[in-house]
């Protein structure tokens, strides 16, 4: 009966792994080549006790899509609180932009 049990597991995770080499290469051989970077934005206002929670999400999203994407953060009314745990993680990720709504269309909508 284990035996049964662990050959069905092997078999489970032997699709998933199958699944997500097809879906690597897929993703690889379909890649955007513009020169462009790539922005995942995301906004948050007032106070937010899952701000560094979406900020670790959001980089570990934009690793997935590609080594130049970077994380924008909208500052959209944030409390001091928020603002400074975001600011902080910030400081430790080059990758993540903090602006308001204003600085972000002043500086990269044209």
């Amino acid at each position: 009966m284990p035996d049964l049990f662990f050959q069905c597991l092997f078999a489970l995770l032997a699709i998933f792994g199958a699944v997500d080499l097809v879906r690597s290469v897929f993703l690889y051989a379909f890649r955007k080549s513009c020169p462009a970077g790539h922005y995942l934005m995301f906004s948050i206002s007032g106070h937010d006790e899952q701000a560094e929670l979406r900020l670790r999400c959001a980089v570990s999203r934009a690793a997935r899509i590609g080594a130049e994407t970077r994380v924008v953060c909208l500052d959209r009314g944030m409390d001091g609180e928020t603002r400074r745990v975001c600011e902080l993680f910030c400081g430790d990720h080059p990758a993540v932009i903090l602006c308001t709504p204003e600085e972000f269309e002043k500086n990269w909508v044209r």
